[in-house]
């Protein structure tokens, strides 16, 4: 009995180290992992070159799956890229279970000790991030070794080589068990070390493994379905991948005798040829299904087709998972993707609201209302997918990340607002009464108006950046706004003693303008004191000239 305790205690550090370890990286690239997927676009073999480069940053198979969806579904990639990029991926995650059966548990405690000084005993993030992936490797090669230790046991029971004996005659089963253990644990890692540490106790055979191979391969690619489910594409993502994969495990499976005596001719012992085998999937995945990439693309496209006869999907979030947060870091980055599309929105709102201005376009004006709605619905729906991540263990970095975002969205809602709410209104009131404005005073309203423009896209760079010269800058801007706008003011009230009757006519409308267009600038210039509290609350604030 305390055989299979110590078994599953040892799956269960294994399980805990990969989860782990996917939280270490995401402190140290979390929140730019979702940028980098997204620009890994273009020819299938980029694709596929970015996708071994991902899981170094990325470990995690659960957490590249969510990543790809995520990008299929902000209409940043086709299925067919990230399909080919997933197949890099594939073939990256497999170094993982390699250091597992080249015996690299010996080296677990050192990698504990490592972790545990730099994630308890320092304070900057990078080295805490650090601390905790080595912590997480040292937990992964731990629990391999208490497996073994419990196999070890096992060895010697003829009931479990009986049960192994009857087994090995049906690998489809064995394959289906895996599949579903893999699926469950969402780590295809955690079970082929269970198999690898099961080999290297002489517990079980090399037919075993490479069936529990096979169905693994197989099982977590069912997170990316259920994942991807409610969006055709992304859908399209998980069949294809899917596919492939059932086809390599279908031959391994139907040559199953001869996979075996050639992993045998490979020195290193059962645990090792298990390795290759995962290996030898996924390069097999890659040699066989890459080349096909456009084939399963077509063929996925006749089993999901485009909704509605390729109707345009309802408006919503492209970048947040609609299921909530799968880890910190991802989320942040999605989050972060998800509020700049909020600012494009809002800028392009003013642009449009103020061409309406200049034109007298009252339906121009008036469609902003639809696109304030837009703001209004992913400010919602960001705010309840940031909010969720206060169940979760944030650090103080991830902590200050979340309030940020929070700030800056909120922000972002304003300023849409004043545009529905304010501006347009004086484009409306500017076509029925039918004034119009002075040369000089259009001029200064003109010119203004791009001041603040240049301020909001300021604002957005340094928020995606965190770039502090920038946020100097956005508050530098702030203070000459608002110096600028009193003046101009001053040049309207002299326009006016001059009995311009033009002046007259446009002045409440010039006026209101004034005062909508430096609340905008104050609403975005926000960002900027945030952003500086963040790199260095002490640093003094170095004026850049506009």
């Amino acid at each position: 009995m305390w055989t299979w305790v110590t078994i599953a205690g040892g799956v269960a550090l294994v399980l805990f180290g990969v989860r782990f370890l996917r939280k270490g990286l995401d402190r140290l690239f979390g929140p730019r992992l979702g940028q980098w997927v997204h620009q890994l676009t273009g020819h299938r073999l980029k694709a596929f070159i970015s996708g071994l480069g991902v899981v170094v940053l990325a470990p995690s198979s659960t957490t590249v799956s969510i990543l790809t969806v995520q990008a299929v579904q902000a209409g940043m990639a086709s299925a067919r890229q990230m399909l080919a990029l997933l197949f890099g991926a594939d073939l990256g995650l497999t170094m993982m279970v390699v250091l597992i059966a080249l015996g690299a548990e010996r080296g677990a405690p050192l990698l504990l000790v490592a972790g545990v000084i730099l994630f308890q005993f320092t304070t900057l993030p990078r080295w805490r991030g650090i601390g905790q992936a080595a912590l997480a490797v040292g937990f992964i090669l731990q629990g391999v070794l208490m497996i073994k230790g419990g196999a070890a046991g096992l060895a010697g029971n003829a009931d479990f080589v009986q049960l192994v004996s009857i087994a090995q005659r049906y690998p489809i089963g064995l394959a289906g068990m895996a599949m579903l253990m893999a699926l469950a644990m969402q780590s295809s890692t955690a079970t082929i070390g269970l198999v690898v540490g099961l080999a290297a106790a002489s517990a079980v055979g090399l037919e075993v493994g490479v069936a529990v191979v096979a169905g693994a391969n197989v099982g977590i690619v069912l997170t990316t379905l259920l994942v991807g489910w409610k969006q055709p594409e992304s859908r399209r993502l998980a069949l294809g991948n899917l596919m492939a994969k059932a086809l390599v495990a279908a031959l391994m499976l139907a040559f199953l005798p001869w996979v075996v005596k050639g992993l045998a001719l490979l020195p290193g012992g059962t645990p090792r040829q298990v390795a290759y085998a995962h290996v030898g999937f996924n390069v097999a995945l890659a040699v066989l299904c890459l080349p096909l990439v456009d084939v399963l693309d077509a063929l996925t496209r006749k089993l999901v087709p485009q909704v509605g006869g390729g109707a345009e999907r309802p408006f919503g979030p492209r970048y947040i998972s609609a299921g909530g947060p799968e880890s910190v870091g991802v989320a942040l980055g999605q989050s972060r993707q998800e509020i700049l599309r909020v600012a494009e929105i809002v800028r392009e709102m003013l642009e449009d609201c103020w061409a309406a201005l200049k034109n007298g376009d009252e339906r121009l004006a008036l469609a902003t209302a639809d696109r304030d709605d837009q703001v209004d619905l992913l400010d919602q729906e960001i705010k309840r997918f940031l909010t969720q991540l206060a169940g979760l263990d944030l650090d103080h970095a991830e902590a200050t990340e979340q309030i940020l975002q929070l700030r800056y969205l909120n922000e972002l809602e304003a300023v849409g607002d004043v545009v529905d709410k304010n501006l347009t209104p004086l484009v409306v009131k500017k076509v029925h009464l039918g004034v119009t404005f002075s040369q000089p005073g259009w001029a200064e309203l003109e010119d203004f108006h791009q001041k603040v423009a240049q301020n909001m896209l300021i604002a957005e760079t340094a928020f995606s950046t965190r770039d502090r010269l920038l946020a100097e800058q956005l508050l530098t801007h702030k203070e000459r706004i608002g110096q600028w706008e009193a003046e101009l003011r001053d040049r309207h009230f002299q326009r006016l003693n001059a009995g311009l009757k033009q002046s007259h006519e446009s002045s409440a409308i010039h006026l209101d303008a004034l005062t909508h267009l430096k609340r905008i600038n104050s609403c975005v210039s926000h960002v900027g004191y945030t952003i500086l509290h963040e790199t260095d609350a002490h640093r003094p604030v170095r004026h850049v000239q506009p």
